[in-house]
């Protein structure tokens, strides 16, 4: 577990300043463009969101399987080659069918935008697989500099060119410069990796496209139905609703999804590293499983609470006085934004585990229940409370996935179960001094104070009392930190 929690700090400390300063930087973009720019650069993100996770037939989740890097490198290549070769298809077929996609939409803007479709597609599809192969080699300082240069470029271009001409146009390619830069960075991880391009073969590419067919078969068809499941909120509130909605929902997705990623999307690569590390030599991954699933709890709890009962007031003085019903938003899908915090990195069990056919199910069952949620609740014609039903059915749906793959894994439920139901109770206790503020409707600056008084010390508590998390905590910073610089540690009694 210490090798586990080192590597998930050089992996986030590395992006945690940039996607901070990504994060800071929002407010700038939400005061340059409007909801309904925002609305229409979301269109173009998530139609290209669903194209990505197929190009490279998910393959991409092989490479850090095999045992040898030969093949992960034949693996690496055979990605490349799906990437470019659906991207093409992809590209001629929404340029062709541009105006046809605008009318289905009621948004003739996007049609000037998908030219710039199969570009799009190809850089986040070689982002995806450098992730995987960097992450196979542990090369976690060069992975983390590429995913902090993708995120403040974007925002650097987005304001640049807000600057000049504020437009769907100019957040849609921010996004292109930003992708391409850190791709440029992130293909430097691999000059130590340049021999192991002369052991690619198109038979043996060939070999293992068929031992791993199934990732093709069954994994493509529930990551479309995953990424579909991500995307189609997006895409149904532009048909029921108009995209100033779709703006607001946008932009609460982003606020409440990107500090989730620094930590999230870094515990997923480090655990499948660590899960497939551990099953090839002991067979199993109940133990990984039990430590970092409970953990996320603990750790990831506290900050939802915090947010749930600030949302509004918070988007508000961030983002603007425009953006207050972004932040009803927020608030209404922090539940879900939490289940899929806890679920999201132990789902990569589905790929260690070789269980593609249930990870297609549970993908197609979800997506059917969104496209039942949002006709339901679009034809009532109010996005909040289309919503809240979503949100409910996310809580329930990830609960389900999260129980299915704690099974499979052997964990047990047990250990899960106590530590939501201990830190749910425990952040609600320690959050009761805020929710008094908040009723009290003392001045921002004073909630923002009382909210850091109370984080504090519910991480505090969670120190001292999880014994597990305590030990590895003190592990991480004596690797880390020279001896002669925690003495003054081991005179608190921190090291005990």
């Amino acid at each position: 577990m210490t090798s586990f929690l080192i590597n998930l700090f050089k992996l986030t400390t590395g992006t945690m300043i940039a996607q901070i300063v990504g994060i800071l930087l929002i407010p700038v973009v939400t005061r340059i463009y409007s909801p309904e720019s925002f609305g229409i650069a979301q269109l173009f993100l998530s139609i290209a969101a669903v194209l990505v996770v197929i190009s490279p037939l998910s393959y991409h989740f092989v490479v850090m399987l095999p045992e040898k890097d030969e093949d992960s490198m034949n693996v690496f290549v055979l990605c490349i080659v799906c990437i470019l070769s659906t991207s093409a298809i992809a590209g001629a077929v929404f340029i062709g069918f541009a105006d046809w996609f605008g009318r289905i939409f009621e948004m003739p803007l996007i049609v000037d935008y998908l030219i710039w479709l199969p570009i799009f597609v190809v850089l986040s599809g070689l982002f995806a697989i450098l992730n995987e192969w960097l992450s196979r080699k542990v090369r976690y300082g060069v992975l983390s500099r590429g995913i902090a240069m993708n995120s403040v470029s974007t925002r650097v271009f987005q304001i640049g060119g807000g600057l000049i001409a504020p437009s769907p146009l100019g957040l849609i390619l921010s996004s292109v410069a930003g992708l391409t830069l850190a791709v440029l960075f992130m293909l430097r991880g691999l000059k130590e990796d340049i021999a192991l391009l002369k052991t690619v073969t198109t038979r043996r590419m060939r070999k293992l496209a068929v031992r791993y067919k199934e990732f093709a078969l069954y994994g493509t068809t529930g990551n479309l139905a995953n990424s579909m499941s991500w995307e189609l909120p997006a895409f149904m509130l532009a048909y029921f609703f108009n995209p100033t909605i779709l703006g607001y929902y946008a932009l609460a997705i982003m606020a409440v999804r990107l500090p989730m990623a620094v930590v999230g999307k870094s515990v997923d690569q480090v655990f499948y590293q660590k899960a497939s590390e551990e099953k090839n030599l002991t067979g199993g991954v109940k133990t990984v499983v039990q430590e970092v699933h409970t953990r996320l709890i603990a750790v990831g709890i506290f900050p939802f609470i915090l947010f749930i009962i600030l949302a509004e007031d918070l988007f508000t003085f961030v983002f603007g006085a425009s953006w207050l019903t972004a932040g009803t938003y927020a608030r209404i899908l922090a539940p879900w934004l939490f289940a899929v915090f806890i679920v999201s990195p132990i789902s990569s069990l589905f790929d260690v585990l070789e269980r593609q056919r249930a990870y297609l199910f549970f993908e197609a069952v979800i997506l059917c229940a969104w496209a039942v949620i949002f006709s339901i609740g679009g034809s009532f014609g109010n996005p909040a409370l289309t919503l809240a039903l979503f949100s409910i059915g996310g809580v329930l749906m990830w609960g389900a996935k999260s129980a299915y793959l704690i099974r499979e894994s052997g964990a047990g439920y047990r250990g899960s179960v106590l530590s939501l139901t201990r830190h749910l109770l425990l952040s609600i206790i320690i959050s009761l001094p805020l929710v008094l503020a908040v009723f009290l409707e003392l001045p921002f600056h004073l909630l923002l104070g009382i909210a850091g008084i109370t984080a504090v010390a519910y991480y505090l508590l969670i120190f001292f009392t999880d014994t597990l998390v305590r030990s590895e905590v003190i592990g991480m910073v004596q690797g880390l930190v020279r001896p002669e610089h925690i003495d003054w540690m081991k005179r608190l009694g921190l090291f005990r």
